[in-house]
């Protein structure tokens, strides 16, 4: 059977085709931006978060130098300050060492007084003195080298007789004693250098604070990387907030494209619908006209058949006549028929 449609429905197929394509494109499309979501390239990665450590630890790292550094300092100068402490205290043992010697020199020239029995308040004892404080003006206790008129004519005296025994053992002595004097004294000068070394480093240490200068400057270090960081973190949610704002509006883009796909399947749907229907409906409409053709078909067919009975009645043979010749017939018996009604409603009539 043979659906005839008109343009309406040419119109309704070739929107449905364009429909499927065009779904079809959106669908390759959908596919392909997917598969971009779930491809990863290596410029995409998330590098700030290995940005903020290495910052970090930059920071970290220099305010470790910084303190280390001052530390380092620190240390070196208690060492040089521990070295210079060694120092003095080896010249305090020498100072101690040579006063014991000196002490020695003395005591031995006293045993040699009391050995060889001179008073302390004899001539030959005050000319030891005297010739003591000439040879050796350095010692302690012949500090004071200035002689009296009186001194100088008994030092001219003592220049042309010969010295003592006890007098010439004792200048020894002195002689040994005045080494250890000047030992002494070198050993002094040196413990008053040291100790004042030791005081002027502390005393510039006091001044600089370099250990705090550099625990503060580490502060600084620090405080400036979190600026930093926090920079970073404002900017990485920024961006972040921007992409996802972006995602949302391509999410939005999307189900609004989604949301149009829809209406027009459901648009499309209507015209399919309302095409169906107009093809059931014509199908209907041609299957009801086969069927009247029919009806008139076995009607004609039986008022030929009855035609041709009444023809045989009448004593006519129709057999090999065309359907022209049959047509004829058919009308004038349609004719007496309608005379013979007519001639029954007469007498109908009459008997009323």
């Amino acid at each position: 059977m043979q659906i005839k449609t008109g343009d309406a429905g040419n119109q309704a197929l070739n929107r449905n085709v364009q429909a499927q394509e065009k779904a079809g494109e959106n669908g390759q499309q959908k596919a392909a931006k997917q598969q971009r979501k779930s491809t990863i390239f290596a410029g995409d990665l998330p590098l700030h978060k290995d940005t903020i450590t290495l910052r970090r630890q930059q920071a970290q790292k220099k305010a470790k130098e910084l303190v280390q550094n001052a530390w380092n300092g620190d240390r070196k100068t208690d060492q040089t300050i521990g070295e210079y402490e060694t120092l003095a205290e080896g010249q305090k043992k020498e100072i101690l060492l040579n006063r014991d010697r000196i002490q020695e020199c003395r005591d031995r020239k006293e045993n040699l007084r009391e050995g060889y029995g001179v008073e302390k308040d004899s001539q030959e004892q005050k000319d030891l003195e005297l010739l003591e404080r000439r040879y050796y003006p350095g010692n302690g206790e012949f500090a004071d080298f200035d002689f009296t008129e009186e001194e100088r004519k008994r030092l001219e005296e003592l220049e042309g007789e010969p010295l003592t025994e006890y007098q010439q053992r004792c200048l020894e002595i002195d002689g040994e004693e005045q080494v250890f004097k000047i030992r002494e004294g070198k050993a002094e000068s040196a413990l008053v250098s040291y100790n004042g070394a030791v005081r002027s480093i502390k005393q510039e240490r006091l001044k600089h604070h370099e250990m705090l200068d550099a625990q503060n400057n580490a502060k600084k270090v620090m405080d400036e990387a979190s600026k930093d960081i926090q920079g970073m973190i404002w900017e990485e949610a920024k961006d972040q907030v921007d992409e996802t704002y972006e995602e949302q509006r391509e999410e939005a883009k999307e189900k609004a494209e989604e949301k149009e796909e829809q209406e027009e399947k459901i648009e499309l749907r209507k015209e399919q619908k309302e095409l169906m229907e107009a093809r059931i409906e014509a199908v209907r409409e041609e299957s009801h006209e086969a069927q009247e053709a029919q009806r008139q078909q076995e009607k004609d067919a039986r008022e030929e058949a009855e035609l041709l009975g009444d023809m045989a009645d009448a004593g006519l043979n129709v057999s090999g006549a065309n359907d022209a010749v049959k047509a004829e017939i058919k009308d004038m018996l349609n004719k007496l028929k309608l005379i013979e009604a007519d001639i029954k409603g007469i007498e109908v009539d009459e008997e009323v």
